[in-house]
């Protein structure tokens, strides 16, 4: 399927590991311009190298995304490439499991800095572009939290169920101009980081990892039986991204397995 996609330039966040370097080098393959944000240099620059040498254009930025500056020179980046066609909110994160009644009020703002302010920052910043050009590719990575809140979890799953709303409300303002806002709702993906605390808990159970990946599909069950691949949420990303997408505006596409088990 030919995407349309080539010389378009996306900005990246959370590019350096797992669902963001699989969606950095999947636009690499599809012949796109790359602005590559995360934190480490080091893994970044690695995910940067692989991308130019599928043939891609790339500029690599280690940058912290709850910074204030940083929409604004990820946005000139873009520019040097052609100026910003797609934006992708990878970068997010959450912290070990606590209570609601243990979460302090700098936690909550943490949260919410990182998993939305972050995203509503930089969509707004190459909002000015894709208006004037008359087109334009947001999509959002959310989590299942968002739609399905877990407790333990309760300053990110609010962010990220806040990030689902702010996707609507960018679809609704901006679509008819040509820039179209969706939402990807990952599931567990066996992703470097999860595959490091598979083997670390491995060790410590003195089990084998298929062991402890089969007690977390116990605890959260997944309908397709195993946990996806980064591979796979990417490529939803890029079809959301693409030409084929240009009647899906305001989704939420859940790409979890069936983890969720609600209808949506």
């Amino acid at each position: 399927m030919e995407l349309g996609l080539r010389s378009r330039t996306v900005i990246l966040t959370g590019a350096s590991m797992g669902i963001g370097r699989a969606t950095a080098l999947a636009f690499a393959r599809e012949g796109c311009n790359l602005v590559l944000c995360a934190r480490r240099p080091e893994p970044l620059k690695d995910v940067a190298e692989e991308a130019r040498a599928i043939g891609a254009r790339v500029e690599a930025r280690a940058l912290d995304v709850t910074d204030l500056d940083t929409p604004a020179q990820l946005v000139d980046a873009a520019s040097d490439l052609g100026g910003v066609d797609v934006l992708v909110n990878n970068a997010g994160g959450g912290t070990p499991p606590i209570r609601i009644h243990d979460l302090t009020m700098a936690d909550w703002q943490a949260h919410f800095e990182l998993n939305f302010f972050s995203a509503v920052r930089l969509a707004t910043a190459c909002l000015p572009a894709m208006r004037a050009q008359g087109w334009g590719r947001i999509v959002n990575i959310s989590s299942t939290v968002g739609r399905q809140p877990d407790p333990w979890f309760g300053g990110y799953s609010a962010a990220k169920a806040a990030l689902i709303n702010f996707s609507k409300n960018l679809s609704l303002a901006y679509s008819r101009e040509g820039v179209l806002t969706n939402c990807i709702i990952p599931g567990l993906a066996y992703t470097e980081t999860v595959k490091t605390k598979t083997v670390s808990a491995a060790h410590r159970q003195d089990t084998s990892e298929n062991e402890v990946i089969a007690k977390m599909l116990e605890k959260t069950p997944i309908a397709v039986g195993r946990p996806g691949q980064p591979d796979e949420i990417a490529g939803a990303i890029l079809f959301l991204a693409s030409e084929q997408a240009s009647w899906i505006s305001g989704a939420c596409l859940q790409v979890d397995g069936g983890t969720i088990r609600a209808a949506p």
